[in-house]
């Protein structure tokens, strides 16, 4: 499906019996039920999500067999917290990047094949456009945070759950925190997407804002330097779904702070996703 609206109808949306345009509120709800139909039609979309799904099993079984082979020679070594360590690894090298290639999709898709010309006719108020594609990725970021937890945590429980059982309520508690996340990172690179209208440079930004910039901030070994990494999406992102300590990076910084620096990434790609759209023609 190539992403155009509309039936090939041309123009603003007209009502019927003579009344005024649509108010924002159904205008929004229309097109984030068009803009569900456009993604989840797309073979790609439903692609990612398996990988990332996939992605998190294997890691898991991977990380399991260590994990097991670890607590055998030393059952002492036994502990809970491997299953939010592992899991937010799981995370963190993989399914962010996932995340951000069905933001990508989702923001880049339409200004490729230059369906979004239809798009915007049909729905003039590009800002319900930009929303609805926020809301729809976010929503698909959201469950594929909280699946591939789960996922990662009954496979991890194949390895080790005999010798440390699954904390139930902390595994709620941290598929929703990844899903939390993922959601957000999912609000960022559509921001992006839309302001760059480019897949690769999407990609390619997006890997080196959450994992290439921080790394070389980090080995600079300059402390201001390091600790403003901790504030970049990425590392502030494990952060909070790994449940702070529990993650296998610690920050300078604990608590709420490192959930609203993912928040402050994403409300600043939206503005400038916004502005891009407004004053920019397609």
């Amino acid at each position: 499906m190539s992403g155009t609206r509309g039936g090939g109808r041309a123009g603003a949306p007209r009502s019927s019996g003579g009344e005024g345009p649509p108010r924002a509120g159904a205008e929004l709800l229309r097109e984030t039920g068009a803009e569900w139909v456009r993604q989840s039609s797309l073979r790609s979309t439903w692609a990612v999500v398996a990988v990332a799904l996939a992605g998190m099993a294997v890691f898991a079984a991977l990380m399991g067999y260590t994990e097991l082979t670890r607590i055998l020679e030393n059952p002492d070594e036994a502990d809970s917290a491997a299953f939010m360590r592992l899991t937010s690894q799981g995370h963190y090298y993989l399914v962010q990047f996932a995340v951000l290639v069905l933001a990508a999709l989702a923001s880049t898709g339409e200004f490729a094949n230059q369906s979004v010309t239809s798009t915007l006719l049909w729905r003039p108020r590009r800002e319900v456009v930009l929303a609805a594609r926020t809301l729809v990725s976010a929503g698909l970021a959201f469950g594929v945070g909280v699946l591939s937890t789960l996922v990662g945590v009954a496979v991890l429980a194949g390895f080790v759950a005999p010798y440390a059982g699954v904390d139930v309520p902390e595994a709620v508690v941290a598929a929703l925190g990844a899903g939390l996340c993922m959601a957000l990172f999912a609000v960022l690179f559509t921001g992006v997407g839309t302001a760059l209208r480019s897949m690769p440079g999407t990609i390619t930004l997006g890997f080196l804002v959450l994992l290439g910039l921080p790394m070389v901030m980090q080995l600079s070994q300059v402390q201001a330097i390091g600790d403003a990494a901790s504030l970049m999406p990425g590392l502030a992102g494990v952060e909070f779904y790994a449940g702070g300590d529990v993650g296998f990076y610690t920050a300078p910084y604990d608590g709420p702070v490192n959930i609203l620096a993912v928040v402050g990434w994403a409300v600043a790609a939206q503005i400038v996703a916004r502005t891009e759209l407004r004053v920019r023609d397609v």
